[in-house]
């Protein structure tokens, strides 16, 4: 069966991947949100998708109804999705990928992916992912990161992302990382951690952080003003609503505490708070 299928043979200059899953890799949204917001502000072109047939479980992971305007309806069915924007502003093109992660045949799946990423000669990997954790909404995000490339792990410690010990389960972040390790191409991974105690999805906040992250981390030079504002508002609504609850004023509390204490890598720490939603 061919899983692949393309949709445009643009011609890229050593494009930089920049991918999310949706599920387990994908706390409050945040991750799929961040790739969502650059399709929005890049209005990238469509490049090709992986047949989802024989990857997905549709109870599990089921198409939606809506309608088209206003009057038909349609089914969607879930998508994964790679997209190119190019720049003769940036030094690379870009391809963002989009899509839920596969309950099946991880292995196959992990190699569609490497092909297409193969196809465009890509030159590196940048993997989203955000996790469930024991922090509280009201400090600053805690990020880590992972890479067994030199110079991609030299970039995240000047940005103050050490390399995480985590050792556990792992999902399609981990896999894909480690096929392009496997393939000798550059990749990393840039981790969020959202307070598992806040059910608003998408967390905005978190978004933002992992936005602003890989925007310093690739040089994009974006103006994340406005997310950055709306994270300020975001926390400061939960913070309202936070203070009206006495136990939840306290168990907030009790989480500054023990940040403030001792820093705990929030990825080993809430990794196995992770959730699919």
């Amino acid at each position: 069966m061919e899983y692949i299928h393309y949709h445009n043979e643009a011609e890229l200059r050593d494009p930089v991947v920049i991918a999310a899953f949706g599920g387990w890799n994908d706390a409050a949204d945040a991750a799929t949100t961040a790739i969502k917001f650059l399709i929005d502000r890049w209005k990238p072109i469509k490049l090709a998708e992986i047949d989802i047939e024989d990857f997905f479980v549709f109870t599990e992971t089921r198409p939606t109804i809506k309608y088209v305007d206003g009057i038909q309806r349609t089914i969607v069915w879930p998508s994964c999705q790679f997209l190119a924007y190019q720049t003769p502003d940036l030094s690379h093109d870009i391809i963002l990928y989009l899509g839920a992660e596969p309950q099946l045949k991880w292995k196959t799946f992990s190699k569609c992916f490497l092909e297409v990423c193969k196809k465009f000669h890509a030159s590196e990997i940048i993997l989203l992912g955000a996790l469930l954790a024991d922090v509280p909404h009201s400090i600053a995000v805690p990020i880590t990161g992972t890479s067994s490339n030199v110079d991609m792990k030299e970039r995240l410690k000047e940005m103050d992302i050490h390399n995480s010990r985590y050792e556990g389960p792992t999902g399609m972040v981990g896999v894909i990382q480690d096929g392009f390790r496997r393939a000798a191409i550059p990749a990393a991974t840039i981790w969020a951690a959202a307070p598992h105690y806040l059910a608003a999805t998408p967390n905005i906040k978190v978004t933002s952080a992992l936005l602003t992250y890989l925007n310093t981390f690739m040089s994009f030079g974006l103006d994340l003003s406005d997310i950055q504002l709306d994270a300020i508002r975001f926390e400061e609504q939960i913070s309202t609503l936070v203070a009206k609850d006495p136990e939840a004023s306290a168990y907030v509390r009790k989480l500054e505490e023990q940040i403030s204490e001792a820093r705990i890598d929030p990825r080993e720490q809430g990794h196995c708070l992770a959730l699919n939603p």
